[in-house]
This record gives structure tokens, sequence and C-alpha cells, in this order.
């Protein structure tokens, strides 16, 4: 019992478990269903058999490079908790800025139309539908797996109600004579040399085709040929250029590129003259 009591409780455990401690504790909080402050008060707590396998299961599965967040099955997005799976990409710090401007850009009194293109988690429709009370939002998404996933955020967070889900290929899920105020849209944007760096997430959420721009380009002349009057796009930094030369060709319409916080072009908004 004393050798039992000596390798498996909690202080002898997160000290074994080679990983960066702070993502060690928070599996251990995850595979312990206890909150961080159970695991500091008592750390002499002894591990189950069956709560050790599974720890140390996940902390051979994270030495591999498996994301975090789809070990523990969350992730956090402008301060509200997503589940995700294998089925959906990862939320991005990066895509909250996305977020803040569209919030900047939006009346929050006045009703609108908001289509998140490409939804995913269902992240950014989740978090527009509960910071703008006002709006309508359509999600969609070419993967069903995806949109299950989004669904069940949707009630967890309680906006079911304030989402319109519909499956298909980016503004080809709009009906004729239905016009968005605004089109929000984190796309596919990686060309194939680039899906080697991000092994464990969906390659339908990631691969953009050859350069990585065909969808961003089909949505670009999709907002254009039904006149919406606004649009945001997360892409890739070294997609600037190509881009400027899609924007300068486009009719009606002024474009410009924003930034992300490291400095890096992170974002192509559009909007009618």
């Amino acid at each position: 019992m004393p050798r039992r009591q000596q390798t498996s409780n909690i202080e002898t455990v997160l000290r074994q478990a080679g990983l960066d401690f702070c993502e060690s504790r928070d599996l251990l909080v995850h595979v312990l269903r206890k909150p961080l402050s159970f695991l500091i008060a008592y750390p002499d707590t002894i591990l189950t058999p069956v709560q050790l396998q599974k720890f140390r299961g996940l902390v051979v599965k994270r030495r591999h490079g498996v994301p975090f967040a789809y070990l523990t099955g969350h992730q956090g997005f402008y301060g509200l908790d997503f589940m995700v799976t294998k089925d959906v990409l990862i939320p991005r710090p990066e895509t909250e800025q996305l977020i803040d401007w569209v919030l900047a850009h939006t009346d929050r009194k006045a009703p609108s139309i908001i289509i998140d293109v490409g939804t995913g988690s269902g992240c950014i429709a989740v978090t527009l539908a509960k910071y703008l009370p006002t709006a309508k939002i359509i999600a969609s998404d070419v993967s069903e797996k995806a949109l299950e996933v989004a669904r069940k955020n949707t009630r967890t967070h309680k906006v079911s109600t304030r989402i319109q889900f519909r499956h298909g290929s980016l503004l080809s899920v709009l009906k004729p004579n239905e016009l968005p105020d605004l089109v929000v849209a984190n796309l596919p944007y990686l060309a194939k040399p680039q899906l080697k760096n991000v092994p464990h997430e969906p390659k339908l959420a990631l691969h953009g085709g050859t350069r990585g721009l065909e969808l961003v380009e089909k949505i670009v002349a999709q907002v254009a040929e039904r006149n919406i009057p606004k649009a945001i796009l997360e892409i890739d930094p070294a997609q600037e250029r190509w881009l400027t030369g899609i924007g300068d060709r486009l009719t009606g319409y002024h474009y410009e590129f924003l930034s992300d916080l490291a400095g890096r072009t992170r974002f192509f908004v559009l909007k009618n003259r």
C-alpha cells in the first residue's frame, strides 16, 4: 500500500508525467472531473487504476502531438467553452479578432442577417448570437459531422433558436432572394504542403486547394455577385498579394486587410462602396 501511495497519488503522478506542468494538471482535472482547487488541496489523493490508466493514455497522446483540445473535448473561445471533436477545427485565438470586428461594425439593436460560412464547431455563430441579440444567424458547413458538433454547442449556450443550420457549400445555401447583411468565414485556406504542419485536424477544414485560395476566391465572387454589403474572411498572411489582385478587380467594393495581434495579415474585409 505505501508503494501505491508513493507512485499514484496526485502529486507524484503530475511530477512524473513529463509534460508541461499546466497541461499535466489540466489533463488530470479532466480525468478526475474535479476542480483545480481539489488537486491543490488534496495532493495525496490516490488515483484509481482506471483513472491512472486514462491519464497516462492522454499523456502519451499529448507527447505524440495530439492537440490538447482534442484530448479534453473542449476549447475556450471569446470567453465561452466549446465542445470540439476531430471533425472540427480547433478555435484559434486569432479568430476572436473577427468577432471584435463584427461587434464594432454591427448595430446591436437593429435586426440583421449574418451568415457564418464553414461554421465548424459553431464558435463564431454561437458567439455572435450571444452578443447580437437581434441578429438572425445562418451557419453552414459541407460537413454533416461538423454541423452536429455546432448544434450541440448552440444548445449548450442556449442560442439554438437563434441559429439556422444549413448543409452545403459557401453561399449556395442561401435562398434566391435571401440577402445577408454580413458574411463571416474562416474557410480552409492552406495549400497542400502546409497540411503537414497540422496533422491532427480535419483536412476538409484546412485544405483550400492548390494555392489555398480556391474557396476564398469563390466566396469573394459570390459576395460580389449577390451584392452583399459586407464580408470578413480569415486568410493566410501569405495570400495578401493574391487577394490584392482580386480586390482590385472587384466592381463596387472597397477592400482592406486587417492584421492579427502578432502584426500578420489575417483578415480580408469587403464593403460595398
